[in-house]
């Protein structure tokens, strides 16, 4: 048993051994390194992975605003590590920990081919932000160097190809889409329009109807509303009163009321509404109707003899004290009805 521990050992040992010592692997003093991609030309962006094993702590040393989620960022710059900081700008480095493994990443965007060379540094010296009393640990660095690659000469091109005229212009592709777009849903609009146009039509007569109705209910109201400020005796009140609603129900039901008499105004409606109101539309127009009555009553037996008869408040051709207000907010009442009710579905 312990033969077989000790040849396992030193096997391990010995394959660790071989890694080390090939130099396909990038080995460096202290890890393993590794270019991604694999090939990178100049002007492209790439990242130098270096992966290595200490029990240093270098998350202690840094600024506690400088971690995230085991991330260390590092202020670390070209001139740094590289021989000459003209062959390359570095745009981004961070250091990742998970125990005592650590990775380091240094993405750079090379500006020359050929092989790029770095110069040894101290870790630890770029760990530390704006908190400075760590103990200093000297754990220095030497990156291998890179090879950035000439896409001339991967392609193998020797002659410079002719220049060509752009295929559309700056920013073209967008107005193309855009104009495609609106062509394409305007002519849908277009059919979806020519299919459904008599409905259309129908449903804009429909609307019109209905906002003619709303303006002649609201214009007589107005009117009747406006019989209460002037000064006018009763006579001419009631006068006013019945041309008003006379011009509303000729507008309403498109029938001419004008030379039918008062008392036959509701039996004139239920004709036209052929028995199809609701009980309150009825009750409404048996009410209009009592109006009609009333007002041609004062109207016409002013001074007669049965303007005499008791009671007065009954046979006297004269309103009652707040009668006039309590008729307008009755007729009020009934053109509301007259509009909403069951009689506006069928003869709208």
């Amino acid at each position: 048993m312990k033969k077989n521990l000790c040849f396992v050992f030193s096997l391990c040992f010995f394959i660790q051994f071989l890694v080390a010592q090939n130099p396909n692997e990038n080995t460096a003093a202290f890890g393993t390194q590794v270019m991604v991609p694999r090939d990178v030309f100049i002007g492209d962006s790439g990242q130098i992975q270096y992966s290595f094993r200490t029990p240093i702590d270098f998350f202690s040393f840094a600024d506690p605003s400088m971690i995230k989620d085991e991330v260390l960022s590092l202020n670390l710059s070209s001139s740094d590590f590289l021989e000459n900081p003209d062959d390359c700008l570095v745009t981004k480095s961070v250091l990742v920990r998970n125990g005592v493994n650590y990775n380091l990443y240094i993405t750079i965007i090379p500006w020359k081919t050929g092989t790029i060379k770095f110069k040894e540094f101290s870790l630890e010296k770029f760990c530390h932000g704006q908190n400075s009393g760590r103990e200093n640990v000297d754990f220095r660095i030497q990156l291998a160097p890179v090879t950035i690659l000439s896409l001339v000469e991967k392609l193998e091109v020797k002659n410079l190809k002719s220049p060509q005229a752009p295929l559309l212009l700056p920013n073209t592709n967008y107005f193309l889409w855009i104009a495609g777009f609106l062509v394409a849903g305007f002519f849908s609009l277009s059919c979806i329009v020519l299919i459904r146009l008599p409905h259309i039509l129908k449903k804009l007569k429909f609307l019109r109807e209905q906002f003619e109705l709303y303006r002649n209910a609201k214009r007589t109201k107005k009117k009747i509303s406006m019989l209460l400020k002037k000064k006018i005796d009763d006579k001419d009140f009631c006068e006013k009163w019945q041309l008003a609603m006379r011009e509303y129900l000729e507008f309403r039901f498109a029938v001419s009321f004008c030379s039918v008499p008062g008392k036959k105004v509701g039996a004139k409606i239920f004709d036209i509404l052929n028995g199809l109101a609701g009980e309150k539309v009825c009750e409404a127009i048996e009410s209009l109707s009592c109006f009609f009555v009333r007002t041609d009553y004062i109207r016409f037996a002013s001074g007669s003899i049965d303007s005499k008869l008791l009671p007065l408040e009954t046979h006297q051709a004269l309103f009652v004290e707040n009668e006039k207000k309590s008729m307008v907010a009755e007729t009020y009442k009934i053109i509301d009805l007259l509009e909403k009710g069951e009689c506006n579905k069928n003869f709208v």
